[in-house]
């Protein structure tokens, strides 16, 4: 009314100034075509914010199917291993009279590396000399009457048993006085010495570490089920981590006679010849190649998705018509056959879906269908 009230003012201004006037209906048809007006703009706008009917683009990396042999390899643990790497103990109890190495040192077998006090030995083997000499005149005096007819026979087995007696004590004095030197066993390089000079050395306490690491070998346990696989000559590759992760190549030299009941494992050995680098318990990792399959339709690991049936299935890329940049989706069940190192070699469901250079969905693939429009982020 009070809108009312205004208009009709305006009009009797617009009378009482001789203009034609505008009845109160003109007006209010006037004012109703421009709120259509006003309307119609709000419902454009809120049109253009409205995003439930505009298409909606999910963003995705892809990979590419490749078709090439692939090689499968099984990862163990191993360490290098030696024979000849020996703590070297005393036969004999004496004191330590002369150390003749030092740490480091190349020896050769039968060296002499320590030499124990066998002055006692000495004396007795002296004393036994001595015994010796009148033992053997003895004998020969005995030996020549009997010879003669002279002498009697129980004084010739006398002094004959005599003789022998000694030279089997003086025999056994000598291989004493023998182990009094502690000799190299092989040769090799003198890694350590534990005792001081004039010290006590006994059998139960080492004196030196004596190693050659010229020949090794690389120890490790597989598991059984990978034995129809590793065979005797099967190619390895050695890794050493804590050697800047040099890598070696050889083959498997020895496979055990043995599954261990425990732990279900059975060892191989790959002997190291002209070694200058490894040292014994050094850690390496083996990788052994169990399966090699040429020609193989080979995808990234990260792209085999599984659904509600644990089926394995990947999404191919299908170019949208007109677009360079928005794909169809393609749902593609696949076996996988074998993985490693982020691949896996594939067989599809229906032959030929797959092909070298296909395109796939490897990440942001979570919540998409087969309905979807994907673009390559």
């Amino acid at each position: 009314m009070k809108k009312i009230s205004i208009v009709l003012g305006i009009a009797l201004l617009i009378v009482s100034c001789g203009e034609t006037p505008e009845t109160p209906l003109d007006l209010l048809k006037a004012k109703q075509d421009s709120l259509k007006a006003e309307l119609s703009l709000l419902n454009n706008q809120i049109a253009e914010l409205d995003t439930s009917k505009k298409e909606v683009l999910l963003l995705v990396t892809s990979t590419f199917a490749e078709v090439k042999n692939f090689t499968h390899k099984i990862e163990l643990q191993g360490a290098v291993e030696t024979d000849q790497n020996v703590l070297i103990n005393s036969e004999a109890m004496g004191l330590i009279r002369n150390i003749h190495v030092h740490e480091g040192q190349t020896v050769s077998k039968g060296q002499v590396l320590i030499t124990i006090d066998s002055d006692i030995l000495q004396n007795n083997i002296e004393e036994l000399n001595t015994a010796m000499e009148m033992a053997d005149y003895m004998y020969e005096k005995q030996k020549s009457l009997n010879d003669q007819g002279l002498g009697t026979e129980i004084e010739f087995e006398q002094a004959k048993n005599q003789k022998m007696s000694l030279e089997r004590k003086l025999a056994t004095l000598n291989t004493q006085k023998g182990k009094s030197f502690v000799r190299a066993p092989f040769s090799g390089i003198v890694d350590e010495i534990f005792p001081n000079l004039g010290e006590m050395a006994s059998p139960q306490a080492p004196l030196v570490r004596l190693v050659n690491n010229k020949h090794v070998r690389i120890s490790a346990s597989v598991a059984e089920s990978h034995l129809a696989n590793v065979k005797k000559g099967t190619n390895v590759d050695i890794m050493f981590p804590n050697f800047n992760n040099k890598t070696i190549s050889s083959k498997i030299t020895y496979i055990g006679n043995f599954i261990d009941p425990v732990n279900r494992t059975f060892k191989i050995q790959i002997d190291i010849k002209n070694n200058t680098l490894l040292l014994p318990n050094q850690l390496a990792k083996i990788r052994i190649t169990d399966a090699s399959i040429d020609s193989a339709i080979v995808i990234n690991s990260q792209a085999v998705l599984q659904d509600p049936q644990n089926n394995n299935f990947v999404y191919k890329m299908i170019p949208a018509k007109g677009e360079d940049d928005r794909f169809a989706l393609e749902k593609v069940y696949v076996e996988v056959i074998k993985s490693y190192n982020g691949e896996s070699v594939i067989v599809t469901e229906k032959a030929d879906v797959l092909r070298d250079k296909s395109r796939l969905v490897l990440s942001g693939a979570k919540g998409i269908t087969e309905s979807d429009i994907v673009k390559v982020q």
